[in-house]
């Protein structure tokens, strides 16, 4: 591998390494703590969301059914 090649991935390193440090400050793992948190609070929504389109798609197939008894 030619110096230059050496330097420039050395120098890539650092800007990665530097980046990094400053994505890693203490507010962003407290920002990055909190969106893991709202991430499991969403499970029970999602839950609550079948839950309802379950609760939908039983009160369809209902309606379907009490408008194909009242045309026969």
């Amino acid at each position: 591998m030619a110096e230059f090649e050496k330097d420039f991935m050395l120098r890539q390193a650092k800007d990665l390494a530097k980046g990094l440090g400053k994505f890693l400050e203490q507010e962003s793992i407290d920002e990055i703590l909190q969106m893991d948190q709202a991430s499991n609070q969403k499970e029970p929504l999602d839950q609550f969301i079948e839950n309802e389109l379950e609760r939908f798609k039983e009160e369809q197939e209902a309606a379907s059914k009490d408008s194909l008894s009242g045309k026969t």
